[in-house]
């Protein structure tokens, strides 16, 4: 008998994505496990590719088989449950199986293959005397035999390298093959201890105390033995090349924890009535053994997180554990303070604004029981708990919690096919719903659970509109309403602290000559492009190019240039006009790139009693200030004139969010939206924080139109260099996908996409109104596939995904 395996190969494109067959060869001493990464020969030329096992059974012939090659992994990288979610989540999302693998994967444990090269036998023609790639072989045979790509290329050049490596390989001297890398190693740390039975001799002052430091406590790390005898790390090392001491290397975990205070972990929270309630009916599902859906709905302020504390401390106490997810890594910091002084070290933190390094150690602790709580963004659903009883998604209704790169999943699909498997509750929390979320409770098919109070009696914010059409009749030529201006200065006045929100970053939204009318666009994208007055240049969002700012009309010659809207940037400036010498701390993609800013920021607002807070979306929900009494919205109707027909509900959301952010402490919150429609009913209803108004409307709407609930919306989205053949590849698919259609399917001809040219790539769109089934999922899945195989349409791309949020 032999045993085989089934894989699934790291391939290139979709079309060929399938489980592959491999044989496992009788020299190959370490274990084959589901769950492993291995390398084998794929393709004509056998190049060695990764690959993901998905099983492994006894044959009884290998024939017609290829051997698998190098085994990556000690132990599998994912349980069978872990390989059944790869495999819908393939399914679901049109993706290859290596794709929907990698999002279950650590960061910082994929492979990367590197080309080394060994000496041969050669072909019995030794290379005559002078040839270009005799240094090149001297070279590989005096560093052992074995040398990378990189190495020779760094050492003599790349053309060099490139062709005489081609020569020594065609005439056998050099024999090539692929080597697996680790991306992120683990990080270790060097100790000492001291050797068994050597005499120790004559010791130096430094030395004599590293020894007596070792006899006391046994072992411990060389910067430790430095630190508290004086030492130094040369020292140490004298004393292991003399063999009095042993150096080893033990693995550390790179640990983020927030600060924990003095008296322990905290005791179970004080809940009111309405969060007693929840607790109660929530935690009966908890303990059943079936998974269930619950949507917590509770105002802005009702105290959700002591919810989900009470919850998870109730799951901890069976010995479960918990996932629970907030949609800005912004929001992060303070829910992991919390969580941590709640529950201490048995909490893991996983998100994108983390090194690789501390994502791959955190999952490591999780996977290896040493933490029973993950916070985190979107990816944290995939975290290794195998225990998993509870998943809470707070601010559910947020769009972050879809992937825009494939696979373009949606953190809630995953919650609930996991929540499937571990019989576990999933919790949906949010003061606006989603649409579809609110229907499903309405439905029955979620249980749904309301608190209408804000947690300690606090009250809800006072909401005033500033009418910016006023504003310029007034003579006010900045974005700051004399209202908002005011009621800054009144919290400046008492040592209040202001929220600012506005969800555009940099300086103005687009330059424009007064003369033409000629507005910068981007080469690549059609768009127009932003002003930075942080370096003087105009940026496209979408691309990243940037150029310098024009000081005459490149079309009419006009000097009469100016800039138009407003974002972060401006607002900054506008602010330190006004308010000269008040400190303001500005949040949005341009401040907060690099590792743990967000922390960074938001403690120094709390801490230092910062005055203002200026920002975009990442400031809008989840924050809790209690010296925060006032929130400024610099453009209420930036939300509402969006071509999409979520507009309304981001708007409206958004909006109830922000406005939220105010009065959460003892004193009563106020908040000033500016508009030019302060009559508009979505800023009435967002200001009333009324909700149940907005879902009647809301719902009303989407029925009369048939959009989602009430369907599916399936969306193909192709690009290409070539305008012309990208709209004549959207007809061909247009053609394919009409066979498929139900009756009740609309399925709508080829249209330009949004943004219809995106780095230097056209775009367009073809939309089926559908209902998301298996069957309709397959079929799909064979046109794509047909499409990518066709000849007409080589070069582009299209992809596939339900319900997009955009």
């Amino acid at each position: 008998m032999v045993k085989s395996v089934l894989v699934a190969v790291r391939a290139e494109s979709y079309v060929y994505d399938r489980p592959y067959s491999y044989f496992i060869p009788s020299a190959l001493t370490r274990p084959v496990l589901p769950g492993m990464r291995v390398l084998v020969p794929f393709g004509r030329g056998n190049r060695m590719v990764q690959a993901v096992v998905l099983s492994v059974k006894e044959d009884d012939t290998s024939e017609g088989k290829k051997p698998i090659g190098e085994v990556l992994d000690e132990a599998p990288l994912l349980s069978e449950r872990d390989l059944k979610l790869v495999l819908w989540m393939r399914d679901k999302y049109f993706c290859t199986c290596f794709e929907a693998f990698r999002l279950c994967m650590p960061a910082g444990s994929d492979i990367r293959q590197e080309v080394r090269y060994q000496c041969g036998d050669g072909d019995g023609k030794p290379l005559k005397e002078g040839h270009v790639a005799l240094p090149i072989l001297a070279y590989v045979r005096e560093k052992g035999g074995e040398v990378s790509l990189a190495e020779i290329e760094r050492q003599f050049g790349e053309d060099l390298a490139e062709s005489s490596i081609n020569t020594l390989v065609k005439k056998k001297w050099l024999v090539s093959r692929e080597h697996a890398l680790l991306t992120s190693r683990d990080k270790t740390v060097t100790y000492a201890r001291l050797a068994e039975n050597v005499a120790v001799g004559r010791l130096g002052k430094a030395q004599a105390a590293v020894v007596d430091f070792l006899r006391t406590n046994g072992e411990g790390a060389v910067k430790e033995i430095c630190y508290y005898t004086g030492a130094s790390a040369a020292t140490v090392k004298t004393l292991a090349v003399r063999g009095v001491v042993e150096l080893f290397e033990r693995e550390v975990l790179r640990l983020q924890v927030p600060k924990q205070g003095t008296g322990g972990l905290l005791p179970d929270p004080t809940l009111n009535d309405e969060q007693a309630i929840a607790v109660a009916k929530l935690s009966v599902a908890i303990e059943e053994d079936a998974p269930s859906a619950a949507l917590l709905h509770g105002v802005t302020g009702s105290g959700k997180t002591l919810v989900y504390i009470s919850l998870i401390r109730h799951c901890l106490r069976q010995g479960k554990q918990a996932i629970i997810l907030v949609p800005e890594i912004a929001l992060t910091p303070q829910l992991l303070q919390r969580m941590y002084d709640y529950f201490g070290e048995r909490v893991a933190v996983m998100h994108s604004g983390l090194g690789t390094g501390e994502r791959y150690d955190a999952w490591k602790r999780v996977r290896a029981g040493l933490a029973d709580v993950v916070v985190g963004t979107r990816s944290a659903i995939f975290a290794p708990l195998e225990n998993l009883d509870l998943i809470i998604i707070d601010e559910e209704q947020e769009s972050s919690y879809k992937s825009e790169q494939s696979p373009r999943y949606h953190a809630r699909d995953i919650a609930k096919f996991r929540a499937v498997q571990h019989n576990a509750l999933l919790l949906l929390g949010s003061a606006t719903p989603s649409v579809e979320s609110m229907h499903a409770a309405q439905s029955g098919k979620y249980t749904y659970l309301r608190m209408e109070n804000r947690y300690g009696g606090v009250c809800l914010p006072q909401v005033t509109f500033a009418d910016m059409k006023q504003e310029l009749k007034n003579g006010n030529e900045t974005h700051i309403s004399a209202e908002l201006r005011e009621a800054i200065a009144a919290n400046l006045a008492v040592g209040e602290q202001s929220i600012l929100f506005l969800n555009r970053r940099g300086a103005n939204r687009y330059v424009v000559c007064k003369n033409c009318g000629y507005v910068p666009q981007c080469d690549a994208c059609s768009v127009a492009m932003t002003y930075h007055s942080a370096n003087h240049r105009l940026m496209c969002h979408y691309c990243s190019r940037s150029i310098p700012v024009y000081e005459y009309c490149p079309q009419c010659g006009s000097g009469y240039i100016t800039r138009e809207g407003m974002g972060t940037q401006r607002i900054a400036e506008e602010l330190e006009a006004l308010f000269p010498g008040v400190e303001i701390i500005r949040m949005d993609a341009d401040t907060t790139g690099g590792s743990h800013t967000h922390e960074a920021l938001l403690t120094r607002f709390k801490e230092e009693n910062v005055p203002i807070l200026l920002g975009t979306q990442m400031i809008a929900k989840g924050l809790d200030f209690e010296n925060v009494t006032l929130v400024g919205v610099i453009d209420g109707d930036q939300a509402l004139n969006v071509p999409d027909f979520r507009a309304g509900e981001r708007a409206f959301s958004q909006l109830t969010q922000v406005v939220g952010r105010a009065g959460r402490g003892q004193r009563t919150g106020r908040a000033v939206i500016q508009t030019y429609s302060p009559q508009n009913p979505l800023l009435l209803l967002a200001a009333e924080q009324d909700y149940d108004r907005f879902y009647e409307r809301e719902i009303a709407l989407r029925q009369t139109l048939g959009y989602p609930p009430f369907c599916d919306l399936l969306c193909f989205l192709l690009t290409g260099i070539e305008n012309s053949r990208v709209m004549a590849a959207a007809h061909l698919l247009h053609r394919m996908l009409a066979p498929y259609c139900a009756p009740t399917d609309v399925l709508y001809e080829p249209a330009a996409a949004p943004i219809f040219k995106q780095n230097n790539k056209y775009r367009y769109q073809v939309i089926l109104k559908t209902t998301e089934t298996k069957t309709l999922r397959a079929s799909v899945a064979a046109v794509i596939k047909a499409f990518m195989a066709d000849r007409k349409t080589a070069g582009i791309t299209v992809t596939a995904e339900f319900n997009p949020q955009s």
